[in-house]
């Protein structure tokens, strides 16, 4: 810095007077509202309502820059003191392409629902996950964190939810690779990400484009200009635990303690205790009691953690040869203790322009990431650890293996402390772990020749290889295994799978008609392999999984494999037809074959059609100042939804079995199963309709969308006759419509030399409804992987991913006993209510009381620049999501007596020991009712939210300073994420509110400072 300091500028002594007038191109009309600047420097002025303008320049050679939205931006010399400039039209904007899959279009011929990010959209968030830097910047497309924890995944839902048992994703496709997720690529390689998110635009994808299309491409060859450019780009932070959850001090939770007792003395009719919940004969409990000596378990387990991204690239150009080169590390150290995230990328491309004829290239993206996920227990045992337990023996002060059982020296049945048998996640921490090392490679080559003007003939091979190796240890004193032997597993999948493309397209232009047609024929294969062997009884010597082999007791050795593998075959032909630049239409087809349907059923078609009005090319909106750009769209189609595994359509015999062979009992295997050899895909048509608009010089455009998407054919598990010998079948049986409306608005507020102001902000809204199910059968029960499944259920009339349960109505009080009794409850205990009011609560009461879904979904992001500086804002929102929280049925659980506890207030009958408590939401600990207890009505959410995603504040050093240092760029900023969240939620967080104690983690605040450097 020092040294740029030293390069700076010198200031103008002297300034001279220069004018002019700046018009439109084509009208001649002056233009108001243009930026007129002296190139490099800082500074400027505006043309006024006629388009005049005046400056004051230095003296000697000087090159002006006028820009303004909606033109190209133009520079031109200065050779005297008058300067006329006319601007352009911005065809440059509106001819921007969007790839659709196996080819780009113009953004203004787009006829399907298409969402783009850019690279600077992507890094801008400064995250390491690129799914996370996509979160609430596209209309429709939900993307949730899954966990606070290291290298935590996202998922991604694009209009909805139709599938009730199958996958949920989307299809992404990297480079032309099919992928099973993005999380390997570094966010500064993206070159761009598009979301196809209507069934016309992903039906060329058929058989896997159900749930939306991600498309994503990396920076490439071809893509660079002659001059060479080395750029770094990185940054540095630090993410700190935040909105850490109140528990309930010492003290408090003593009180919860005694209460717990005295309840269940009082419901049993048994004589309340004089000293409630103190179960050993030593004072140290109480010692502990008066001296306020507590301790904050969590905080022993967690830490505030690191962040780094590191990304150096060169590009360039030499002899026809375009290349990409890149490498890149990443790391994250998480908020638990032994908890790691690192990611090493590499990153070639290289394409080669052999003649006019043809030209050839290669891809190449390899990532290996190792992440340490520590004692698998280690972190929930420590918030479950009450504050009166110790880390350290009462005798000696060392650690202790098991802080409830705290013995007294020289006994071995008499404790200071005796409560839960739970190991010292201190212990565990030291004598666990848990690894994942993935190895991730993707690629394509391909040639392409071009025959004739027009026609192209491309082939691509493109291969994926992935490795998963994951091992466990658990060491002697770790969860579960005090005093015991240490036990350990290690598991291997690997994946390979590869696609071969060969395309032929065909541009042709006739008057006012232009055509695009394109033909694919496409051929992959898919591979996974998995091993798997743990030990139970390892050799106490055994510090490692590695040594899973060691131990003399081979009964405890298990060992595995599995083994699947299949192929599709696909053509497909899709033509882009445009008449006059108004009218456009889009017909597409593809056609999937898979290995894994049985013989009849092996084939499926996925058509489409969609249609273009440019409105704002008509006659009847020429006098339409105010309108840049207008066009309709509307557009219907199929996409399929891969749910089915290989082998599913076969009948299986891998059940082991014994049977009678002459007298003489044999070992053999039976089938697992019924098979359905019409099982075929899931279906779905999709109705969309869309407007995309530019108004007022281009400073307000947006779209809006609105769909109806109805899936057939969705794979249930159907029950079986008891008589068939087997529980269920799947089946093509059920029905779920999606409808929603989507809207995208960008502003540019203010536009002047030294200030910019734009804003982006998306809205939408999706209603999902199961229609049918099978026959006379209007309502499953299906788990929903949240810790609780008695309530998970999928009804005809209700959104899939609903609650059914009795629905809480607060806490039966004093004055309500009577009442209470005629229900069979009694005072303390949680009611619920009565629904059809017939004075009982039976199964009739039950309801539909929330889903997961969330009502609605938005994002905001604005950027202000005044001169070097800039300033970004973004926020995320999810409204209307009700769910089960495991964090809540963990600690505010009123059947357990000895595990810490959310701070809350709770009921409290009348008693001789302790106060009496009110609360017409938690109910009376160890009284809490067959509804709380059983039913666990008191642990769902609104997990409803707003976070701001992320601050961000830079500065672009000025180039004339920066050309004496010989550097191309050099900005600098400072970046906060999740620094704000406003939720009703109380757990963790709301992002992840029904995710598992061990899965979810605590929310954090990233502080960031980073470069972006170009030379």
């Amino acid at each position: 810095m020092l040294m740029l300091a030293t390069c700076a500028a010198p200031s103008y002594a002297q300034t001279r007077e220069v004018s002019g007038t700046v018009t439109d191109q084509e009208s001649g009309a002056g233009l108001p509202g243009v930026a007129v600047q002296v190139q490099g420097a800082q500074g400027g002025t505006q043309t006024d309502i006629d388009g005049n303008y005046t400056l004051a320049v230095p003296p000697g050679e000087v090159t002006l820059t006028f820009s303004l939205i909606g033109y190209v931006t133009m520079t031109a010399p200065l050779s005297g003191d008058r300067l006329d400039i006319q601007l352009a039209a911005d065809v440059q904007s509106l001819d921007e392409v969007v790839v659709v899959g196996y080819g780009t279009v113009r953004k203004k011929d787009l006829t399907g629902a298409v969402a783009v990010v850019d690279n600077e959209q992507l890094n801008r968030r400064g995250a390491l996950n690129p799914v996370e830097a996509m979160q609430g910047q596209v209309a429709g497309v939900d993307i949730s964190n899954s966990s606070g924890r290291a290298g935590a995944g996202f998922d991604i839902r694009i209009r909805g939810q139709q599938s009730i048992q199958g996958g949920r994703d989307p299809l992404y496709v990297v480079d032309g690779v099919i992928t099973d997720g993005i999380e390997f690529l570094n966010p500064q390689d993206i070159a761009r990400v598009d979301i196809l998110k209507d069934a016309s635009s992903a039906a060329i994808y058929g058989s896997r484009g159900a749930y939306g299309v991600v498309l994503v491409t990396t920076k490439q060859g071809a893509d660079v200009n002659r001059k060479a450019v080395i750029s770094y780009d990185g940054y540095m932070g630090v993410r700190n635990v935040a909105r850490m959850p109140e528990f309930m001090s010492g003290d408090k939770w003593m009180n919860w303690r005694q209460d717990a007792y005295i309840s269940e003395a009082i419901t049993r009719g048994n004589p309340v205790p004089e000293a409630p919940g103190f179960n050993t004969q030593s004072d140290e409990m109480q010692r502990r009691l008066d001296e306020n000596d507590f301790t904050d378990w969590p905080s022993l387990v967690t830490q505030n953690g690191s962040q780094a991204n590191h990304w150096v690239s060169l590009s360039g150009m030499s002899n026809n040869t375009g290349y990409t080169f890149g490498v890149g590390y990443q790391q994250e150290e998480g908020n638990v203790i032994n908890e790691k995230y690192q990611r090493y990328n590499f990153k070639a491309s290289i394409d080669q322009q052999l003649n006019e004829k043809w030209s050839g290239g290669i891809n190449l993206n390899l990532a290996l990431a190792d992440y340490e996920a520590g004692a698998p227990n280690a972190m929930v045992n420590a918030f479950r650890m009450n504050p009166l337990m110790s880390p350290y023996n009462t005798e000696d002060g060392e650690l202790i293996v098991q802080p409830g059982k705290d013995l007294v020296d020289g006994t071995s049945s008499n404790y200071h402390i005796n409560f839960t048998s739970s190991v010292n996640p201190l212990v565990d921490m030291a004598n666990a772990s848990q690894e994942t090392r993935t190895y991730y490679a993707i690629g394509n080559v391909f040639l392409q020749y071009v025959p004739l003007e027009g026609l192209s003939l491309k082939t691509t091979f493109s291969p994926r290889y992935k490795l998963d190796k994951y091992g466990q240890f658990l060491g002697t004193d770790s969860e579960g295994r005090v005093g015991g032997q240490p036990g350990g597993e290690i598991e291997n999948t690997e994946s390979f799978s590869y696609i071969w493309d060969n395309q032929v397209t065909y541009n042709k232009t006739a008057g006012e008609h232009s055509f695009n047609a394109m033909g694919l024929v496409s051929m992959n294969m898919f591979r996974d392999e998995v091993s798997f062997m743990s030990q139970d009884r390892m050799d106490m010597s055994a510090k490692s999984y590695h040594n899973v082999g060691s131990g003399g007791d081979l009964t405890t050795l298990q060992v595995d494999g599995d083994y699947a593998r299949e192929t599709i075959l696909s053509f497909a032909l899709r033509l882009n037809y445009s008449y006059m630049d108004k009218y456009l239409l889009t017909v597409s087809n593809r056609w999937d074959g898979a290995s894994v349907l049985a013989d009849g059923n092996k084939w499926e078609s996925f058509p489409s059609a969609a249609l273009g009005w440019k409105l704002s090319e008509e006659a009847f909106l020429e006098n339409a100042g105010f309108i840049d750009d207008m066009k309709l769209r509307l557009s219907y189609g199929f996409t399929g939804n891969k749910v089915i595994g290989p082998y599913e359509t076969q009948a299986r015999a891998s059940t082991p079995t014994y049977y009678d062979f002459g007298g003489t009992p044999m070992g053999g295997i039976r089938p697992t199963g019924i098979a359905n050899r019409h099982l075929t895909w899931e279906r779905t048509g999709e109705l969309n309709a869309g407007l995309d608009f530019s108004f007022f010089k281009y400073r307000l455009s947006g779209s809006v969308d609105v769909y109806n998407k109805v899936s057939k054919k969705l794979i249930l598990s159907r029950q079986l006759p008891f008589e068939a010998g087997y529980g269920v079948i799947p089946q093509n049986i059920g029905e779920v419509v999606n409808k929603g409306v989507e809207v995208g608005l960008t502003s540019v507020n203010i536009s002047t030399p030294d200030l910019t102001w734009s804003t982006s902000i998306n809205f939408a809204r999706n209603n999902n409804e199961v229609t049918a199910l099978y026959e006379d059968t209007d309502e499953i029960f299906q788990e929903l992987g949240d810790g609780y499944d008695a309530d998970d259920i999928v009804r005809v009339g209700f959104p899939l991913n609903s609650y059914y349960n009795w629905a809480a109505d607060g806490v039966w009080q004093a004055a309500e006993a009577e009442e209470a009794a005629a229900f069979g409850q009694s005072e303390g205990q949680g009611r619920v209510r009565d629904l059809n009011g017939d004075g009982s609560i039976t199964e009739a009461d039950k309801t539909i009381i929330g889903t997961k879904m969330p009502d609605w979904t938005g994002g905001l992001s604005t950027t202000l620049t005044f001169k070097a500086f800039d300033l970004s804002v973004a926020l995320i929102a999810r409204q209307g999501m009700f769910v089960y929280s495991p964090f809540h049925a963990e600690f505010t659980n009123h059947e357990d007596r000895g595990r810490s506890k959310l701070d809350i207030d709770w009921y409290m009958q009348e008693n001789p020991v302790t106060s009496a408590r009110t609360s017409g939401m938690y109910p009376q600990p160890k009284n809490a009712g067959i509804y709380w207890k059983d039913s666990r009505v008191g642990y769902y959410r609104d997990a409803s939210f707003l976070k701001v995603k992320n601050i961000t504040l830079g500065y672009n050093f000025p180039s004339d300073m920066l050309e004496r240092a010989g550097i191309g760029s050099l900005r600098v900023y400072a970046n906060v994420l999740n620094p704000f969240v406003f939720t009703e939620y109380d757990g963790f967080d709301p992002e992840w509110a029904d995710a598992s104690l061990s899965s979810g983690g605590v929310s954090f605040v990233t502080y960031q400072v980073g470069v972006n450097l170009k030379f």
